[in-house]
């Protein structure tokens, strides 16, 4: 009994989690995104996020913000856990509380034919040029130029 009982539970999971990703590149596809998502990526404001043709993203987080956007070119691959935010908290202020100095908001452009390996952290306002790798793990707080592969923490170019 307990065979079938799990058969059935994985069959229904299975359902849902296609059903999901369905509704999220739905969502996409209305701002004439051509790419795909997998269920397990965590998509805010998604008007605010394009992914061209024949691009995927695995999992992760893809945050755009009201006032940034994310575009992601064409025949892209973004592996499991990666990290997409276009806002960012201000800490330049040293006479006042983090949680006081608000936030900036700028977006990220991701070239065409550009790979972005496990946990990698793409951060507000980075571009990543055409055809570039960056490495898993890594943390790109500024711009990678075409061509280019890059990795570590701190990114090194």
């Amino acid at each position: 009994m307990s065979k079938v009982m799990s058969r059935l539970l994985n069959s229904l999971y299975c359902r849902c989690l296609a059903a999901h990703e369905e509704s999220l590149n739905d969502l996409l596809a209305r701002n004439g995104s051509e790419g795909r998502v997998a269920a397990g990526v965590d998509l805010r404001f998604p008007e605010n996020v394009h992914i061209g043709a024949r691009s995927y993203i695995n999992g992760g987080m893809v945050a755009a913000s009201k006032n940034a956007k994310i575009v992601i070119g064409e025949d892209c691959m973004l592996s499991y856990g990666i990290h997409l935010r276009t806002d960012m908290h201000r800490h330049n202020l040293a006479n006042a509380p983090m949680n006081q100095q608000g936030h900036d908001e700028a977006d990220i452009v991701i070239g065409d034919d550009v790979w972005i390996g496990y946990g990698a952290q793409i951060m507000s306002g980075v571009t990543v040029g055409s055809h570039s790798i960056v490495g898993a793990g890594a943390v790109v707080t500024h711009d990678v130029p075409q061509f280019a592969v890059v990795g570590g923490c701190p990114l090194v170019c």
